[in-house]
């Protein structure tokens, strides 16, 4: 056993002889507080392939044991204890590591293996001996204890998760109710990933106190020691978790971590990864203002682009269920099959020109808007709710209400319908460009019908000024593109007659001798008929 710890130590002995070392001594004479156990916290830069060894003085009576947390921005740093073996080493951005007082407290190594200096948040929090120990029941990590929150995303979807903590009424983790484990997130600046915005999130992740003000707690699922919510591309957010007993008398911090949904150093967080989408956005931007402003008088071209607009969201959804496809093919193939609904729908109000029916599609797009903005504001945590059955069964209820709620007054309906969904268009389009989240409202739905995971996951989307911006767009775009269509259409019949029906006749060719002909039938057939008059009998 002596001779593999031996091995597993020597690659990072040799490559601390090989780089600079640096030495700093840290003090823990602090006090600590219920709210604020955090005995130490700056900042320190390494060098680029350099070691630092963190050793620790004047530790604070009241401390039974320590968690040793190192936070860095983009580049992953590698931390380890005194023994510096694979079972006690851990690489990334957000590490926390445990280590008890007695009988000695450990010395930690912070490596930087990247080819430039980094700045790193070192934060230090001492704990008696009733507070639980964050992670110590872990059974899945390498390290024994593994106090520190982790995350993995993709584009859908973020998990959040951590080891369960143990409790000194339970040593031996025999029971799952001793400690209760709370997730909370804090959202960062959209689009924001300046190094100092998050290490100032990264502090206020410190303590109870600030996590509890400036934090919101992350409903739970049907899992204990795992949350999901959904991915919002481009946003950064933090996640915490605190373990409490079952007084909440005594509680533990677990290290907080970050994402953005996204890698910047490697695709800049872009929000368009295909040439198709950036064009399919500028022409939702045109023809969203179009259906706001013009879409009742264009009647015809209406119901095309209705259609066209429901069958891009059928055909997306249902291609997503059977094939997994790249964004510009997905796009490319929903695009394809809505122009093909669309020039059904189009020749439905062709040949039979109803309008109450015709107006049903736009009022259901708008009930399906209806339905997912309610959907996108829901709070996490419902459990009816995860069931598919019951979602969807809500969700289409709720739409098809809307829709004949709409129909019953249908000229008014309509414009109604062309200024909301227009100007919706409007803001999902500019919503690319300024970084907000309401075009989460339609993907979000969109989500929870094509990945079945999505249906644990909280919503809970950040609203901040951009929000606010985008939000007052799309209301102004909407009472005006309403009251714009009202006085277009004054004085005209509310629904043009259908193209069918006013279909030009072929005229029959007229000659000399033809009109001759028909005027002299003309006058006898005149001079056969009898004359009435008022006085007439009706019955002779």
């Amino acid at each position: 056993m002596l001779s593999i710890k031996i091995i597993l130590i020597l690659p990072f002995v040799f490559s601390v002889v090989n780089t600079q070392m640096t030495n700093i001594t840290i003090s823990l004479d602090r006090p600590i507080t219920w709210a604020d156990k955090q005995l130490y916290g700056d900042f320190l830069q390494i060098k680029r392939s350099s070691t630092i060894q963190v050793n620790f003085e004047n530790i604070n009576s009241n401390v039974s044991f320590i968690v040793f947390q190192v936070h860095s921005h983009e580049y992953n740093v590698t931390v380890c204890n005194n023994s510096c073996v694979m079972d006690s080493m851990e690489k990334g951005n957000n590490i926390g590591f445990y280590s008890s007082v007695k009988p000695n407290i450990d010395t930690f190594y912070i490596k930087n293996e990247n080819f430039l200096d980094i700045n790193l948040y070192i934060a230090v929090h001492g704990y008696k001996d009733q507070d639980p120990i964050p992670g110590g029941c872990n059974m899945e990590l390498s390290v024994p204890i593994a106090p520190f929150t982790f995350t993995n995303f993709n584009k859908v979807y973020i998990n959040i998760e951590v080891s369960p903590a143990k409790s000194y009424q339970d040593p031996n983790c025999l029971s799952a109710s001793a400690v209760r484990v709370k997730f909370y997130r804090m959202y960062l600046p959209e689009r924001n990933f300046d190094a100092d915005v998050y290490f100032e999130g990264i502090k206020d992740m410190m303590s109870l106190e600030k996590i509890r003000e400036k934090a919101e707690e992350i409903p739970s699922s049907v899992w204990t020691m795992r949350r999901m919510v959904s991915a919002y591309h481009g946003t950064g957010s933090i996640y915490v978790a605190v373990a409490y007993d079952k007084n909440d008398q005594y509680y533990s911090i677990y290290a907080p971590t970050y994402t953005y949904a996204c890698i910047p150093l490697k695709d800049n967080c872009e929000l368009f990864d295909d040439l198709l989408s950036a064009f399919m956005c500028t022409i939702m931007l045109f023809v969203g203002v179009f259906i706001c402003y013009f879409g009742h008088r264009f009647f015809k071209t209406e119901m095309f682009l209705f259609g066209l607009l429901s069958g891009v969201i059928i055909t997306h959804i249902l291609i997503s269920l059977i094939v997994e496809l790249d964004t510009s093919e997905l796009l490319g193939a929903s695009l394809l099959s809505g122009v093909f609904f669309g020039g059904i729908w189009y020749m439905f109000w062709w040949y039979y020109g109803i309008p109450v029916i015709s107006v049903m599609l736009p009022a259901l797009n708008l009930g399906f808007l209806v339905a997912a903005i309610f959907y996108y504001k829901l709070p996490g945590g419902i459990r009816l709710l995860m069931d598919d059955f019951n979602f969807w069964t809500l969700f289409i209820f709720m739409m098809c209400l809307v829709a004949l709620m709409l129909v019953c007054v249908a000229f008014a309906s309509n414009m109604l319908c062309c200024a909301v969904l227009g100007a919706y268009t409007v803001v999902y389009a500019m919503d690319y460009s300024f970084g907000s989240t309401l075009k989460y409202i339609v993907i979000n739905t969109i989500r929870r019908a094509t990945v079945p995971e999505f249906k644990f996951a909280v919503l809970t989307p950040p609203f901040e000024w951009k929000d606010a911006l985008v939000t007052s767009i799309w209301v102004t775009l909407s009472i005006t593109g309403f009251l714009v269509q009202q006085f277009h259409n004054r004085g005209r019949p509310p629904f043009p007659p259908p193209p069918r029906s006013v279909r030009p006749r072929m005229p029959e060719p007229l000659g000399y001798s033809t009109l001759i002909n028909n005027r002299q039938r003309y006058n006898s057939t005149q001079g056969n008929r009898p004359l009435y008059t008022e006085r007439t009998p009706l019955l002779s």
